[in-house]
């Protein structure tokens, strides 16, 4: 049963990561003209000038997109080796074969954020997502939050970068208030944005009210229920062939928590996955047993049979 490694997996998962995006949200077409200038000119996008060139930006946010292709899973950059594309980042942004090359489906959004809220590592993603139960939040009560993980980490981090590591935070899945006055790049936001996951309202003179939403989600299909859950199933417990519907609630990394999603709507995907492929899952819910099963050899396997990596 997966509960004790999803246990393992939040002790070894500490979101101490509060910098690297230099004080930019991922931006729309980012993503998939690194990845064209990626797969053609690897050596390149080590290139500011080249990377500068192909995606028509300022120099000063060159590593920031370096920085956010790595932190979606899509790059891995190592020293002594060339950047390469991750097999994730192939299935997803290829141009011939590539399920969403453009990323304009809503599905694809849903895997980015998963991975960033559940492998990326970063500190507020961490304290957002698996720390806070709160629907709404104060904005400087979610700072005090982020403070208080810093010093948990024993890290010495200014307020300056801890306020803009929760801003890039609240940018990647919020439009600003102020909008209406901002840059036309600044309008256009992060795709995340289009989850809907969180707003950011007025509360008064000086305050901020963060209100973060729950499912069921209109958008959110079963295929891509599918995806997150099997890509939660490989972080936590790769070789495990039963979860327990506990675990894919309140898991660290679970599609319940990094997708939002209530009880009940969680259920009635989890029953649907069952019910459409009965090759892959077999369902328990008994009074002792409340668990997933997988029917293939492995989770691997499972994925390959979804047509997903």
């Amino acid at each position: 049963m997966l509960d004790a490694a999803t246990a393992n997996l939040a002790e070894r998962t500490s979101g101490d990561r509060f910098s690297g995006h230099e004080s930019f949200p991922c931006r729309y077409g980012w993503l998939p003209k690194f990845y064209d200038l990626l797969v053609r000119r690897p050596e390149a996008v080590r290139v500011d000038e080249q990377v500068m060139v192909a995606l028509g930006i300022g120099r000063n946010m060159v590593k920031s997109v370096r920085f956010w292709m790595q932190a979606f899973g899509l790059m891995v950059d190592q020293p002594r080796t060339d950047p390469a594309a991750t097999p994730f980042a192939n299935w997803l942004l290829d141009q011939k074969n590539g399920a969403d090359p453009y990323l304009e489906d809503v599905g694809s959004l849903w895997l980015l954020h998963w991975r960033l809220a559940a492998k990326a590592d970063l500190a507020a993603w961490h304290v957002a997502f698996f720390q806070l139960p709160e629907k709404e939040v104060l904005k400087r009560y979610l700072l005090q939050r982020l403070e208080r993980h810093a010093v948990s980490l024993d890290k010495k981090l200014s307020a300056t970068t801890v306020r803009q590591h929760l801003d890039i935070f609240l940018s990647t899945y919020a439009a600003s208030p102020n909008a209406e006055r901002a840059s036309v790049e600044e309008r256009l936001g992060s795709p995340l944005q289009e989850l809907g996951l969180a707003r950011i309202v007025p509360a008064g003179e000086k305050e901020e009210l963060i209100e973060f939403s729950r499912g069921p989600w209109k958008h959110l299909s079963l295929e891509t229920f599918i995806r997150v859950m099997l890509d939660y199933w490989e972080l936590a417990a790769p070789s495990d062939k039963t979860i327990s519907l506990r675990s894919l609630q309140t898991g660290f990394g679970s599609p319940g928590l990094t997708l939002r999603l209530d009880e009940r709507a969680l259920m009635q995907l989890i029953a649907e996955a069952c019910a459409v492929r009965p090759d892959l899952f077999h369902l328990s819910d008994g009074a002792e047993l409340q668990a997933i099963t997988l029917l293939t050899a492995d989770v691997r396997k499972a994925k390959s049979e979804v047509g997903y990596v």
